[in-house]
């Protein structure tokens, strides 16, 4: 169980019976730091029978519970065959694991329901986009952060130009080894389109290719906007901007042959590219909370967020990473209590519920760390009305 999907967060946003157990584990990809998160996870597990038993629940229930995930403890392949994070989720009728393209805190935590704060960035408008690496022999799809890249499978999608062309009239297909030389980088002359000639041709067997790449793909992201980056040559990305039906695709991309670059490569390339679209929406957003700041439509008071999330008026909210708020809401009231000295079980973490029930309204969610989070409090939200 490798992607984590809306679908699946869905999932862990339904009620569960019994008490939600969720752990967080930082892990590296290869190598010997990959074998410390096997030791993170044991740590963690320990914090978790604990919190458990102070729950109540006795020794054997606590085995029963926790050991779908003591199989992971000294699983060396496992370990070796990792992304950048893993999430653990056990509930008495559920256990769920995946492997994470973002980074996480580590961390435990038991209550009546699923910690799922840390994942949010990966469904929201937060710091994570898509490139597109396309030329004519190869096809890829990298999931990114800031930090990480993973390849995705596209299903549906051809591998190459080739596979596209290969049932029409040989005598009719266009080859780019007939055209001009490239550079050497990549890189080829400039070339103009019209009836009539080979170039013509090649270009309408380009957008075959990258007709049938785009439907592939808007159908494999679904509802999904974060932006896309395209990664090519540059005379193929204004053919595979006019056609294609995504909504975000970005006006910059990478230049150059992908073929040539490993995903990493193409990863640190790629944001240098994005990081500037990113921080100028966060900046947006920064400044947009701070314009309409003391007109009633703003708010950094957990108090009144966490009912307003609840109730759908929340459009946009800045919530911290690594912290927690724990008290109690009741919906009936739109009270909420702040407990300085609540229990995790017992209690909600505020600023989980607000970013859940933001993100489930239709609401945009920035996880930012707690030194930028807009206006003097712990979190910032903009209201719908």
């Amino acid at each position: 169980m490798n992607e984590f999907t809306r679908e699946e967060l869905q999932n862990l946003l339904e009620v569960q019976e019994g008490p939600c157990v969720s752990i967080f584990v930082p892990t590296h990809k290869t190598g010997s730091e990959a074998q410390q998160a096997n030791i993170r996870l044991k740590n963690l597990l320990r914090e978790a029978e604990s919190k458990l038993s102070d729950l109540g629940l006795k020794p054997q229930q606590i085995k029963k519970l926790l050991k779908p995930a003591q199989q992971f403890v000294g699983d060396s392949l496992f370990w070796q065959h990792q992304q950048n994070g893993l999430a653990i989720f056990i509930a008495p009728d559920l256990f769920r694991y995946f492997k994470l393209p973002i980074e996480v805190w580590e961390r435990t935590t038991v209550g009546q329901r699923f910690f799922i704060k840390p994942l949010l960035g990966m469904f929201s408008m937060g710091d994570r986009f898509y490139v597109l690496a396309l030329s004519q022999k190869h096809f890829r799809l990298l999931q990114c952060t800031p930090h990480s890249a993973v390849r995705l499978e596209v299903e549906g999608a051809p591998e190459s130009l080739e596979e596209v062309l290969k049932y029409d009239d040989p005598e009719k297909q266009v080859h780019f080894h007939t055209r001009a030389p490239s550079d050497g980088e990549g890189h080829r002359a400039a070339v103009s389109y019209g009836h009539g000639d080979e170039n013509y041709v090649e270009k309408e067997n380009l957008r075959r290719y990258f007709h049938q790449i785009d439907r592939a793909l808007v159908k494999n992201l679904g509802p999904d906007n974060a932006p896309i980056l395209f990664a090519g040559v540059d005379y193929l990305f204004p053919i595979y901007k006019e056609i294609t039906t995504y909504n975000n695709l970005l006006d910059g991309h990478v230049e150059g042959n992908p073929d040539l670059l490993r995903d990493e490569e193409i990863h640190e390339q790629a944001w240098e590219v994005v990081e500037p679209h990113f921080q100028k929406k966060l900046d947006n957003a920064a400044a947009r909370f701070r314009e309409l700041s003391g007109t009633g439509k703003t708010s950094t008071d957990i108090r009144e967020v966490a009912p307003a999330a609840a109730n759908g008026r929340v459009e946009l909210l800045f919530v911290p990473t690594g912290i927690s708020i724990l008290g109690d809401i009741n919906l009936n009231s739109n009270k909420v209590n702040v407990e300085k000295n609540g229990s995790e079980g017992e209690s909600e973490d505020l600023l989980d519920y607000s970013a859940v029930h933001t993100f489930l309204n239709g609401g945009a969610v920035y996880p930012v760390p707690p030194e930028e989070v807009p206006g003097e409090g712990n979190l910032a939200a903009i209201f719908r009305y």
